[in-house]
């Protein structure tokens, strides 16, 4: 919590005039309150029972839910297994525009332009008709490591995770369904949780953050197929990143405002400046933090519905790494790992899963792109042994081809912290899935003797529970 005296005060003058003083006190009274806590739930991973006592709906997002306090979210398995997201309740509205966009159930072609840490990316991927397929980039390189956690854990197949300037990702042009583009911005949405949004205020940075957005516009627009959805937010509250770039798109890019018909409901405010019509989430008035977003759509709309068919051709090169043989039994032993018809690839050493779009996709982006990840890394080979990798026990493909072991909550939490865990007697040998609430959290070898814990390491919990 906050009191009024840290809001800058060139901040509150700016947003007085900018979105009127009565409206900007209820702002600022609102930035004081603690912020609200909400989760969203991993559609394809849903849980039979609620995950926190007393949740209430998020109005605009019917996989999201308010909680009454803060828990240590780090101390649920639940968490750690997917099987849902904890993200500001306003960042939820992407699943809903999503679905309103995609409503004849056709796969498409996505891109999060600016993805990390990837609450955005797990919306939309909750609302995404099967078989659609994900691009997710992050610019910053630890940032994109924290996206790949994330999303590995989301459990998705159909993804991909890149970490490069969109200026090289423009390349792929009208390769893209849909694009989402959640702009580095200057932060003034949120300012009650983080000292840094309030500290790092000043006008020039809203300058310099309403033109590294028109970049990333601009090579958005490049991306984007005809007739394809672009998605355009930040987190701030000034018009100068939000109703003049919304204005900008349209003017210059070209793109044709969509009216989501989400404004004026459940406190959803409309654009201040301007006849683009605009999402604007203004805390005092929706549960949740800041947020502006508005959607465009490009013109020259190609006859038919939204398809990957229509924004991915086969191209002629392979942009997934060195390639070498795999040993047939290898082979049919990693093809019993999952479901579905995908291709096998081996990449330095360790096999990934691909459906056809995206191993299309894959082979799209430009040379010189860092490829965090693609698809379903299934295992690692290493001598004549498969060893199955952690994004195949977070994965809805995987068959669930090994003994599996249900661990109690303390069990499960000391498997996550990557402490030795006794299996019990009659535990087969070989290698082992750790669940919860029936739920994989990851894989043991179990050794007879003992048996080694296969959590990765950098994603291991340091801090102890205090239940």
């Amino acid at each position: 919590m906050i009191e009024d005296k840290f809001l800058p005060e060139g901040f509150k003058a700016l947003i007085c005039d900018e979105i009127g003083e009565k409206r900007a006190e209820i702002l600022f009274s609102a930035l004081c309150r603690e912020p609200e806590t909400s989760v969203r739930v991993n559609r394809h991973k849903a849980p039979k029972e609620l995950l926190y006592p007393d949740m209430t709906p998020v109005p605009w997002c019917h996989s999201g839910s308010y909680l009454i306090k803060r828990p240590s979210f780090t101390h649920n398995p639940l968490l750690h297994a997917g099987v849902f997201y904890v993200q500001d309740a306003s960042s939820m509205i992407y699943e809903s525009i999503i679905e309103s966009l995609v409503k004849d159930g056709s796969p498409i072609s996505v891109c999060d332009l600016c993805a990390a840490p990837g609450g955005k990316t797990t919306a939309i991927m909750n609302a995404l008709p099967d078989g659609s397929v994900m691009l997710a980039n992050e610019f910053s390189t630890p940032r994109s490591n924290i996206l790949k956690e994330n999303l590995s854990k989301y459990g998705n197949p159909e993804v991909i995770v890149t970490n490069a300037d969109t200026s090289r990702l423009s390349e792929m042009k009208g390769k893209f369904n849909i694009i989402a583009v959640d702009a580095p911005c200057s932060g003034e949405g949120m300012m009650r949780k983080e000292e840094v949004a309030r500290n790092q205020w000043n006008e020039g940075l809203i300058r310099q953050c309403a033109s590294l957005q028109r970049e990333i516009l601009k090579n958005a627009a490049e991306m984007l197929a005809p007739g394809g959805y672009l998605i355009y937010s930040t987190c701030t509250f000034n018009t100068t990143e939000d109703e003049d770039n919304a204005a900008w798109i349209a003017d210059t890019l070209g793109l044709l405002p969509i009216d989501t018909n989400f404004a004026g409901k459940d406190g959803i405010q409309c654009q201040v400046k301007g006849d683009i019509p605009c999402l604007r989430f203004i805390p005092g008035f929706t549960r949740g933090e800041g947020l502006f977003l508005s959607v465009f759509r490009k013109p020259e709309e190609i006859s038919g519905s939204l398809s990957t068919r229509s924004a991915i051709k086969k191209g002629k090169k392979e942009n997934a790494g060195n390639h070498y043989k795999t040993d047939p039994r290898i082979l049919e032993m990693a093809r019993s790992w999952i479901k579905g018809d995908m291709k096998i690839i081996n990449r330095d050493g360790r096999l990934l899963a691909l459906s056809t779009s995206t191993s299309e996709l894959l082979e799209q982006i430009p040379k010189g792109v860092r490829i965090i990840s693609a698809g379903i890394e299934i295992g690692e080979i290493k001598g004549k042994d498969l060893i199955p990798a952690h994004d195949l026990a977070m994965s809805t493909v995987m068959a669930r081809p090994f003994p599996e072991v249900e661990l109690t909550k303390d069990e499960a939490l000391r498997y996550l912290s990557k402490e030795a865990i006794s299996l019990p007697a009659e535990t087969p040998k070989g290698f082992v899935t750790a669940t919860y609430n029936g739920f994989p959290i990851g894989f043991l070898k179990n050794l007879g003797n003992r048996a080694n814990n296969l959590y990765p390491g950098e994603w291991r919990i340091r801090v102890k529970s205090s239940e």
